[in-house]
């Protein structure tokens, strides 16, 4: 039986996504965020999604984030490495004057348990609902559902960012838009688009593990024949143009990809964005206003930004 590192990391917010970044490069094979304002949003939840949950399994401030790796690659050189680049975070970002680092060893067998005790029914904005695929779930208010295996990497759409990107793609996707995802992860905003639009859909990511991801999510959700997905980066690849072009990825990535987008984004239509912390969103609106993008819409939430732009 193999066993397995967990790594709990206690953090901000605001570094939360790079440090679940940093895991999956390492090898995580998913990551939690123990966030305790999603504790409190829950705890007065209409829909009784989350039931159950302890204050004291949650930190006081900041977040806590935990990744898995196998622990035949996860050796004391390679922590160094990984706890070197957590530390040098700090010179860019804030990870909290509280921050700290623990692993543990768990058996393989509790790995599987454990893991499915961090995810529970999610609602996003007004029509969506994620379920993890071991969780039952009755569709009483006729919801928009999104099967999702978070035990396969890249989180359940719980994160501040993939939310923002849902609801506004329910807002700008028209019945005719095709759509391309960019930096698609576990493919949850394509399955989303899925329900918007009966254009044309694209996921791409520059990560196989993230392709191969997608196309098991998709097919979970019976949209492996519906939702083209393809290892590229950014949209180096793409020379047809979209309605929709949606990418929940760091800011200094949608810096890169700004030109392109322009030139693939048809008239009048819509560059949703998210990824983006407040110190990064001011620079980036304005490199995004000089390219001739005008801004539509821009909404936050717990420290994270998303921008609608249009030309």
């Amino acid at each position: 039986m193999e066993n397995w590192v967990e790594i709990t990391i206690h953090t901000t917010n605001e570094a939360s996504e790079i440090v679940e970044s940093i895991l999956l490069d390492y090898g995580s094979t998913g990551v939690a965020i123990e966030d305790p304002t999603t504790l409190e949003e829950n705890l007065h939840d209409d829909f009784g999604t989350i039931v159950e949950l302890s204050p004291a399994d949650y930190p006081e401030v900041g977040v806590i984030v935990k990744g898995y790796i196998n622990e035949l690659n996860f050796d004391e050189e390679t922590f160094k490495r990984f706890e070197a680049e957590l530390l040098a975070l700090g010179e860019n970002i804030n990870i909290g004057d509280f921050f700290k680092i623990e692993t543990t060893i768990i058996q393989d067998s509790d790995w599987e348990n454990s893991w499915k005790d961090y995810f529970d029914i999610l609602n996003i904005g007004e029509k969506f609902v994620i379920v993890p695929t071991w969780r039952e779930y009755e569709n009483t208010e006729n919801k928009y559902i999104i099967n999702i295996d978070p035990g396969m990497a890249f989180g359940t759409g719980g994160h501040e960012t993939t939310s923002l990107c849902i609801k506004n793609l329910e807002k700008y996707v028209q019945r005719t838009d095709n759509v391309i995802d960019v930096g698609c992860g576990s493919g949850i905003l394509s399955i989303a688009a899925s329900y918007l639009t009966d254009g044309n859909i694209k996921a791409v990511d520059l990560d196989r593990l993230a392709v191969d991801v997608s196309f098991e999510n998709f097919a979970l959700n019976n949209l492996e024949k519906r939702i083209e997905v393809d290892q590229a980066s950014l949209l180096t690849k793409e020379t047809k143009k979209y309605n929709i072009i949606v990418a929940n990825i760091l800011a200094h990535i949608i810096e890169l990809m700004i030109d392109d987008a322009y030139n693939l984004l048809e008239d009048g239509g819509y560059y949703i964005t998210s990824g983006i912390i407040e110190e990064k969103k001011d620079e980036l609106l304005e490199k995004m206003l000089e390219r001739g993008f005008k801004l539509v819409e821009e909404t936050s939430d717990n420290g994270w930004y998303s921008f609608v732009v249009t030309k």
